[in-house]
């Protein structure tokens, strides 16, 4: 039988050890969750439908244009109650008010995570060591505003005098998929004739590819790393570097632009200062879309449309901060996939975006989730009783019913479901009509199911969860409005978990022994590996002779 792992001591806004009682509290809640899923694990949403005529109109909530339905869950009031009983428990409030206060809640590496603060409006004020950052970066916004004018009127200009069309972002995980995600899905909105491109793999083929359909006298280079270290964005960046000097690029510093918060390696890759856009050491990787990481998105869609992304982020900022649990959508969210994980035992979670602009939203929202929640240790580095992170995975509505949703609506996995929905189509209002009604009529059909006992593969036995969102169609507001509330979503289930979401040690080990390979390869050295590995370093030294 799982347990309330007893090592939790969630955070508070002093950051202070929770008391025995406080943990008892938390571990006897839990176990009501153990005992109450037991006794209703035959309920069925048809019943619980049938009962209540009002079910939606309870269990959904609208900020702004944005609704959120999420009465299609195995839950009834006596579920939302312990769950909202565990929430208050876990000091969610409080640990809320920490994550927008400056508190060093990411303890490992002891400093706050103050992501939300790059979507805050001009007079807000927020303290870190005695000094107001609001305006740090709203001089950043300003930057990149100037940069964003320049390029789209032809005023940058590479070394041989030929006005900036192309840029390249050089990048990997929270440096790219952001971008990458905001900039495909925004296409709508493109402002200009600037060409954004995108180059995270260390395949050389992801850059042989890029470097094809560009220009170097036109084409300007944006290293995003954090640290500038980073080995695949400094390999491409410096592939790159070397194809702008081999056709004619004398000044490398007018097609260089770097964001990072390390400006001395900026400056030796040969970034000029006025081209070194900042963000900060409080800001991690995944949650950086919304810094200076941002900027091919404000090259492709204008700092007006970049800053109503980051409008609609505060407002659900604003939302997370101010609404009562029991009407807050993020810690709803996070509560239903605690249910579903922790005491259903799903362990994965499928989000489907029935908007083909949200296509690579499952891939930025898997490191997200599993990046920041991936864990097994508490914030005390002690183990873990409970499981955390489920498998986040998805793809576009309608291609995915004719993939996957055979196993949704009658495989053996309990897969719990997002479905975000546009409403609008102005193009062309009757192909909408047929998308909206297929997304509907799934999320109706993995709640309804069909009974039929004269052929059991025909029966679909339903009762599958899922929440949808709907907006009207996706613009910059909606698309903050969304990436947030999966932020603060996340943060909630990791605060419940009692461990830490803004590192990311797990993908150090890779990198170091990935180092080590590098050295040892390079001067045909396989011993000192395990045998798989120096088998297979023997293979690759054999065909590269």
């Amino acid at each position: 039988m799982p347990a309330y792992p007893s090592t939790v001591e969630c955070v508070t806004i002093t950051l202070m050890a929770d008391s025995q009682t406080d943990k008892q509290e938390r571990a006897a809640i839990w176990q009501q969750l153990v005992s109450h899923q037991q006794q209703t694990a035959d309920l069925h949403m048809r019943d619980l439908f049938r009962v209540d005529p009002h079910r939606a109109e309870l269990y959904s909530i609208r900020i702004d244009e944005l609704l959120l339905d999420y009465s299609k869950h195995r839950v009834s009031e006596q579920t939302l109650s312990l769950l909202f009983s565990l929430a208050e428990a876990c000091e969610i409030p409080n640990k809320i008010s920490a994550l927008f206060s400056a508190e060093k809640i990411n303890s490992s590496e002891d400093r706050p995570a103050l992501h939300p603060i790059l979507r805050a409006p001009a007079e807000q004020v927020l303290e870190l060591n005695g000094e107001n950052i609001v305006p740090l970066i709203h001089m950043q916004l300003a930057r990149m505003r100037e940069l964003v004018q320049g390029l789209h009127a032809g005023e940058v200009q590479g070394s041989t005098g030929k006005s900036i069309t192309t840029v390249i972002n050089i990048g990997i995980g929270g440096s790219d998929l952001g971008s990458r995600l905001a900039v495909d899905a925004l296409q709508t909105f493109r402002t200009g004739d600037i060409e954004v491109e995108f180059v995270a793999n260390l395949d050389p083929k992801d850059l042989s590819a890029v470097l094809a359909r560009s220009n170097a006298e036109t084409t300007m280079l944006i290293v995003a790393s954090k640290s500038f270290t980073t080995l695949e964005t400094r390999t491409n960046a410096e592939a790159l570097k070397s194809w702008l000097t081999a056709n004619g690029c004398s000044d490398l510093s007018r097609h260089i632009i770097a964001v990072t918060t390390n400006k001395t390696a900026a400056l030796e890759f040969g970034a000029s200062e006025d081209n070194i856009f900042y963000f900060w050491d409080w800001v991690g990787g995944r949650y950086s879309l919304w810094s200076s990481v941002g900027l091919p998105l404000a090259i492709a869609i204008g700092m007006d449309n970049f800053e109503d992304l980051l409008a609609g982020a505060h407002t659900i900022d604003t939302h997370f901060q101010s609404a009562p649990l029991t009407k807050n959508v993020p810690v709803i969210l996070a509560l239903l996939s605690i249910w579903y994980s922790n005491f259903h035992k799903a362990e994965s979670h499928a989000v489907i975006p029935y908007d083909q602009s949200l296509r690579l939203l499952p891939e930025y929202l898997s490191q997200l989730v599993m990046e920041s929640n991936g864990k097994s240790v508490s914030r005390n580095g002690q183990a873990i009783e409970s499981t955390s992170s489920p498998i986040l995975w998805g793809s576009i509505g309608t291609n995915a019913q004719h993939a996957y949703f055979q196993l949704l609506h009658q495989g053996t996995h309990l897969v719990p479901v997002d479905f975000l929905l546009p409403l609008l189509n102005s193009s062309d209002q009757q192909q909408q009509l047929k998308l909206v009604s297929n997304c509907l009529a799934q999320s109706e059909a993995l709640m309804m199911g069909q009974d039929d006992d004269t052929d059991a593969n025909r029966n679909f036995p339903g009762n599958s969860p899922s929440s949808t969102m709907v907006y009207s169609s996706l613009t910059p507001k909606v698309l903050g409005m969304l990436l947030a509330i999966y932020e603060h979503k996340t943060f909630v289930e990791a605060m419940i978990w009692d461990i830490n979401p803004f590192d990311q040690w797990g993908v150090e080990l890779g990198k170091k022994l990935a180092g080590q390979l590098i050295e040892d390869i390079s001067v045909n050295e396989t011993s000192g590996h395990d045998a798989s590995t120096s088998l297979l370093m023997q293979e690759y030294l054999q065909r590269n002779k």
